[in-house]
């Protein structure tokens, strides 16, 4: 039969090893809720015969042990969530996770990859940004420069409108305009 030091135990031990999980069995489990039961049964004694110390101590033995789990179960909640998005050693983690963790550490491993590979797939079909054409000047001597930092529409000398350009991004301009653009640290040439 199991103690409430034991729930005590396993808590420390959770929390003094951040990265492995304590050993913690579904029959461990089973007895740490036969305490629980027995407590409960326990109270039930206590309030037929009206002794208020005694259900006052058994109502705090249950409080505590039942928040004592609930502490365990999140940090074990948490190392196997870090566990899953590493994508560790999975017999190895398995080894002391009760068999709903298991579950949950196969789900969260699923999702874990499927959010990976979607982000990585995503990076690899990028397509090259298209050049955006501006409209020559009639002495139109065009080159090519790199947006880096972002560019308001703005009119030139010769009332032709141009822009607004985004960073990051390459165009293809009048020469004149370009030379000003990267003379002001707003391009550089490509």
């Amino acid at each position: 039969m199991i103690t409430y030091s034991e729930f005590l135990r396993i808590r420390r031990q959770e929390q003094e090893d951040s990265r492995t999980l304590a050993k913690l069995t579904d029959d461990i489990l089973e007895e740490m809720k036969e305490y629980i039961a027995i407590n409960k049964n326990s109270l039930d004694e206590a309030r037929k015969i009206v002794d208020e110390k005694r259900i006052d101590e058994i109502s705090t033995q249950i409080k505590n042990a039942v928040s004592t789990l609930e502490q365990i179960m999140n940090l074990r909640m948490l190392k196997i969530a870090s566990m899953a998005i590493l994508d560790v050693d999975t017999e190895q983690a398995k080894m002391n996770m009760l068999s709903k963790e298991i579950i949950l550490f196969d789900n969260l491993l699923k999702l874990s990859k499927e959010h990976k590979s979607a982000i990585i797939n995503e990076l690899k079909s990028v397509e090259p940004k298209k050049l955006q054409k501006v409209e020559e000047d009639s002495n139109g001597e065009k080159i090519v420069i790199k947006v880096i930092s972002d560019i308001p529409k703005f009119v030139w000398r010769n009332d032709k409108s141009y822009g607004p350009f985004t960073f990051p991004n390459v165009i293809e301009i009048d020469k004149d305009v370009a030379e000003i653009l990267i003379k002001s640290g707003k391009a550089e040439s490509a």
